[in-house]
């Protein structure tokens, strides 16, 4: 094909051939430059796999870019070719042919290796055929990776039949040789095959046939490098040997662990060379007898060198703690979710804040002085890192949506959405395991975009509501996450589970706690009751193999939600909010209009959306925590009944005769609205199966209607009425372009209230029923949460913690004054605030029947905040040392 023109490609010389095609250099006649051009042999252009695997290597190739990695500009399928970067140079083996190349060199070579893998790693890119003739070095010498006609995009079809292998040989990985599924830890076997040829000059496994090769790779060690040549430092044998490690699980993880520990070594031989240079200086400036001098130093130096460094390192390193406090302003509160977690290099501690209603991630490198706030994701919280650190995951609280953000700026991208977010891990698979329900299990979803899938089941027999807070164990293959189960009111009576990928086995390995973490010491860090314990664990068994122990107090977590503020490095370090632990412990108030609140007398609990039925008998209320239920109280007789039992009911709403109970429940798998007889004489109903998200919120006062909000992915919430008579079609009234929530229905049937942070900040707005007509604005300085009194001559609503009243009149058109300041007292907003937190809608107080008495839920530990980090680098060996302290006992 010499001198031939294919299609704006004048070809000029043939460079080489192999299995994969025929390779040649062009001139690219519209753009003028050298480029090389890859051609599928024609024998093989009927063959559809050879096919589908010349097209793969192209879409591998195009998929990255990085000055590591050879530049694909165009692939033409009719014709078989490939348009490449043309590379000037020569392959790694070819130097290597002439001599074992210095260990600088070396390591510098293997390194760019490792960051051109880091890049297609993170794009799902497993190259497969890592070798030395696949890594181009330029005059400049920059390393170039090759040859991607092995690589595979992570999720797409297996090219090749199961049991087949891929590769060279004498590069091949173990599970390569087996015929098994290949990932980014065969890439690193790869390259670590590759350095040893390069300080050896020969490769690690060898054999007189393919089948001796093979059987080398699965069953022998290769010889150290440092008894081959002379001069090579131990720590290059541990590095090697590790990447050369036959079980995938003891491997380097991921390019970046590989990266560090070469640069660690890198810098170690540069301060020894520099050491050296110095005193050979010295020695030749003091003379006969100072040289003299100088050699023996050097000569007990160079004899007992790697002895001292070995002692160094067997030397455990010192715990440092220190302290990081939050700006002012910003703080800490309780939730649903750890908001701090370190990048997998242990180098950078990520965290969201909240001031007021306002989240914001820093990141915090360990080595600074201050974090610094994600620029680009104002809002967006619970970050989770990419396996190589690049990328962060976050949740917008607003709309449920996860999003990908850049670690180095950039606007963030939707990944998925939920009903709700727990934060999970994304994995090595490069999939995002986490929970998107409230009560639900692990799911995965693509990083790369597509389908959720579930991954574990709940076990309804044993009454399990929620699977949440996974993380995965190295080497990928299971995962160990928090159950909350019936039959429990605190997380600290939860468990920890993990659970097997392949297998889709499970098993308990700690029964009372939550929020386990995995550390890299051997042991599972887990919360309960305001401290953190280890469990000696076993990452390959999965079994536990002792007693805990105590490892921190004074831990700020929610023993109601199932959330605790810590995370723990793979450098083993440990990370935690200050504080105390949180557990829903509230009571029930009647406050009068001067702020003089009277307890009722109940006890202490998780109260939520205290309603008083219509004709003032009976108060309906939430009890919140592991499980969700209704109840109802009787003041004059002193009962308290309960209502549901399914864990998963929220927010009651009396219907305007006092028979039903609606309320909001998860048991049909998402946010769905049901009423049940206030008598418990008949089964409960799902109000209608049209939409999802949705939150009852009150009734007109002939029944006629529901109103009630719907949450629409990505837009945020709306205002709906359904008709409870007929064919039950909901209609909108008004549509879901902010967090709108709240509408009630005024007593005279003829207007409704509610709440829209459109204008910047919640506000309170009438508009008529059924409309059209004037949107009216009540609030003046924010608002939130409305309610009318029963007689329609006054509306209340909430401003932080003032009690806010605006006198009001329906007939002949609508009036109202200017809002007035009740009374002010520290009652708790949680979940109830409308135009907040996403699927509430709902007012966290009610008002008697004659407008003099105020239902409020009293927080005993409302004002529970943390502003401070404890940071305790080489808490892995605190942590064996507690152990050790605690088995001597």
């Amino acid at each position: 094909m010499v001198g031939q023109t294919v299609s704006h490609y004048h070809i000029l010389t043939k460079l080489g051939e192999g299995g994969m095609g025929v390779v040649y250099q062009a001139e690219d006649t519209k753009l003028k430059r050298t480029v090389a051009l890859k051609f599928l042999p024609e024998s093989a252009f009927d063959d559809p796999e050879t096919r589908t695997r010349f097209l793969q290597e192209a879409q591998a190739a195009a998929a990255l870019s990085h000055p590591n990695v050879c530049t694909v500009y165009e692939m033409d399928e009719e014709r078989g070719y490939l348009a490449m970067e043309f590379i000037e140079g020569e392959t790694v083996q070819a130097r290597v042919r002439r001599r074992p190349l210095p260990i600088s060199e070396a390591l510098e070579l293997a390194m760019q290796a490792a960051q051109g893998l880091q890049a297609a790693h993170e794009r799902g890119v497993v190259h497969r055929d890592i070798k030395s003739a696949n890594l181009m070095v330029t005059p400049q010498g920059a390393v170039k990776i090759m040859d991607f006609g092995l690589a595979r995009l992570t999720g797409r079809t297996r090219v090749t039949r199961t049991g087949t292998m891929l590769g060279t040989p004498a590069y091949m990985s173990p599970e390569q040789a087996q015929g098994k599924e290949a990932d980014r830890r065969t890439d690193l076997w790869s390259l670590g095959a590759v350095l040893y040829e390069m300080v050896t000059g020969q490769l690690p496994f060898r054999g007189n046939s393919e089948a001796a090769v093979v059987h080398s790779i699965l069953r022998a060690d290769p010889e150290p490098v440092t008894a081959l040549r002379a001069g090579l430092p131990l720590e290059l044998d541990r590095v090697i040997g590790k990447a050369l490690a036959k079980d995938p699980g003891e491997r380097y993880q991921h390019a970046e662990d590989f990266l560090v520990d070469m640069r660690m070594l890198r810098g170690r031989l540069q301060l020894e060379s520099k050491a050296e240079r110095l005193a050979a200086t010295a020695a030749r400036r003091r003379g006969v007898l100072a040289a003299a001098l100088a050699g023996i130093v050097l000569g007990i130096a160079g004899a007992g060198l790697w002895n001292w460094r070995q002692a160094r390192a067997a030397t455990p390193p010192p715990v440092v703690r220190f302290n990081i406090d939050l700006p002012q302003g910003q703080m800490f509160r309780p939730t649903w979710n750890s908001v701090m977690i370190f990048s997998p290099d242990g180098g950078t501690l990520a965290y969201s804040t909240r001031a007021g209603n306002i989240a914001t991630t820093f990141l915090r490198p360990l080595d600074a002085l201050e974090a610094k706030p994600l620029a680009d994701a104002p809002g967006l919280a619970l970050p989770v890192f990419s396996p190589d650190g690049r990328t962060l995951l976050l949740q917008d609280g607003m709309t449920q949506t996860v999003k990908k953000a850049a670690v180095s700026g950039g606007a963030p991208t939707p990944l998925a959405t939920a009903d709700f977010v727990f934060r999970g891990d994304w994995a090595p698979d490069n999939y995002y395991y986490w929970t998107t329900q409230y009560f639900g299990p692990i799911v995965r979803t693509p990083i790369a975009g597509g389908k959720t899938e579930p991954v574990t089941e709940l076990d309804l027999e044993k009454q399990e509501r929620t699977h949440r807070h996974a993380q995965m164990l190295p080497g990928g293959k299971a995962l160990i996450f928090t159950v909350s189960h019936g039959g429990i009111e605190s997380f600290d009576d939860a468990r920890i589970d993990a659970y097997t990928l392949d297998t889709k086995r499970r098993k308990t390995l700690v029964e009372g706690g939550f929020s386990g973490r995995y550390s890299p010491s051997g042991h599972i860090v887990y919360a309960r009751g305001g401290n953190l314990y280890a469990v000696p664990f076993d990452a390959k068994s999965l079994e536990v193999a002792g007693s805990p122990v105590k490892v921190a107090e004074g831990v700020f977590m929610s023993t109601n939600s199932g959330s605790a503020y810590f995370d723990v490095s793979r450098a083993g370090a440990l990370a935690y909010a200050v504080g105390k632990a949180e557990g829903g412990e509230r009571t029930l108030v009647s406050v009068d209009r001067q702020g003089k609140a009277t307890s009722l007398p109940l006890p202490t609990r998780s109260y939520l959306f205290p309603r008083i039925s219509p004709d003032g008998k009976l108060l309906a209320f939430e009890v919140e925590g592991v499980n969700h239920d209704l109840y109802t109280y009787d003041p004059d007789r002193g009962v308290t009944t309960k209502m549901t039992t399914d864990g998963m009911s929220h927010a009651p709403v009396w219907t305007p005769d006092g028979k039903h109970l609606a309320f909001r429940s998860w048991k049909a798998g998402t946010m769905t609205m049901w009423w049940m007889p206030a008598d418990r004489s008949g089964p409960e109903e799902r109000l209608t199966t049209v939409g999802a998200r949705q939150n009852v919120v009150s009734f007109s006062p002939d029944g006629r209607y529901m109103s009630y909000t719907q949450m629409e992915p990505g837009r945020g919430t709306g205002i709906w009425m359904l008709p409870m008579q007929g064919d039950r079609t909901p209609q909108p009234f008004v549509k879901a372009q902010f967090m709108d929530g709240s509408g009630r229905f005024s007593p005279d049937s003829k207007w409704v209230v509610y709440c829209s942070p459109e204008s910047g900040r919640a506000e309170v707005y009438v508009q008529p029923w059924p409309g059209p007509g004037p949107k009216i604005q009540i609030s003046s300085e924010g608002g939130a949460d409305p309610l009318w009194s029963r007689d329609g001559k006054e509306l209340f609503y909430r401003n932080g913690n003032k009690m806010m009243v605006v006198a009001v009149a329906t007939q002949p058109t609508f009036r109202a004054s200017r809002p007035n300041t009740l009374w002010e007292g520290a009652y708790y907003h949680g979940l109830g605030s409308s135009c907040g937190m996403p699927g509430a809608g709902e007012a966290n107080y009610d008002v008697t029947g004659d407008g003099r008495r105020f239902l409020m839920v009293k927080d005993v530990a409302q004002d529970t905040v943390s502003t401070r980090i404890v940071v305790v680098l080489n808490f892995a060996q605190e942590l064996k040392r507690l152990a050790t302290a605690a088995e001597s006992k």
